[in-house]
C-alpha cells in the first residue's frame, strides 16, 4: 500500500502543486464508494458528489475555471457514455450490463485522475471481474438476482484496476503518449 501511497503524492493528476494531495483524498473517495458497494451493492451518491465537487472545485480554483470545467466535461462525457452503452446493452439484452454506480464511480475517478488510468481500470477491471467469475462458479453456487442473472459488484473490481494503473504509472503515461501525442 505504500506504494500506491507514494504514487498518489507524487503524481499531481493535473494538480498545482499547493493541491498535490487532492488525488489522495480522491482515491480514499474511490475505495470507500468501492467497500461500501462490495458490503451493500449499492455507491453513495453523498460520498462521490462530495468528492466530484472536491475535486473539480480544487483543480478550477487551483488551476484556473477552463481546466476544471475542462476536466468535468470529461466527467460528464464519461457518465454518458456508459449510460448510452448501458442503454444499448439492455435494448438488445433486457438486463442491464452494469448499474449506474459504476457509472458515477467512473465519473468521479476521471475527475480525480483524468482518462487514462480509468480507461486501464476499466479494461483490467473486467479482466479481474471475469477471474472472480470463473473461480466463483468453481467454488461456490452462483447468488442468482435481478431476473435469473448472476450479479457482481463491480466497482471493488474497477478500484482495483485503477490502483494498478496507477501503481504502475511509467507504463500508464507510455501508453498515453501513444494515444495522445
Amino acid at each position: 500500500m505504500m506504494g500506491l501511497l507514494d504514487v498518489g503524492l507524487s503524481s499531481s493528476f493535473g494538480y498545482p502543486p499547493p493541491l498535490v494531495f487532492v488525488p489522495f483524498l480522491v482515491l480514499l473517495f474511490l475505495a470507500a464508494a468501492a467497500f461500501v458497494d462490495a458490503r451493500t451493492g449499492k455507491v453513495p451518491d453523498a460520498l462521490i458528489g462530495s468528492g466530484l465537487l472536491l475535486s473539480v472545485a480544487s483543480l478550477a480554483w487551483g488551476s484556473g475555471w477552463f481546466i476544471g470545467g475542462e476536466r468535468l466535461l470529461y466527467v460528464v462525457a464519461s457518465i454518458y457514455a456508459l449510460k448510452l452503452i448501458n442503454n444499448l446493452y439492455y435494448r438488445l439484452f433486457n438486463h442491464d450490463a452494469f448499474g449506474f454506480g459504476d457509472a458515477k464511480w467512473t465519473g468521479l475517478a476521471v475527475a480525480g485522475f483524468g482518462l487514462a488510468p480509468v480507461c486501464w481500470a476499466w479494461i483490467v477491471g473486467a479482466w479481474l471481474a471475469l477471474f472472480w467469475m470463473g473461480l466463483r462458479s468453481l467454488w461456490l453456487k452462483v447468488h442468482q438476482t435481478y431476473g435469473g442473472h448472476s450479479y457482481v459488484h463491480f466497482v471493488p473490481f474497477l478500484f482495483s484496476g485503477l490502483c494498478l494503473a496507477l501503481y504502475k504509472d511509467p507504463l500508464l503515461r507510455f501508453a498515453a503518449s501513444l494515444v495522445a501525442p
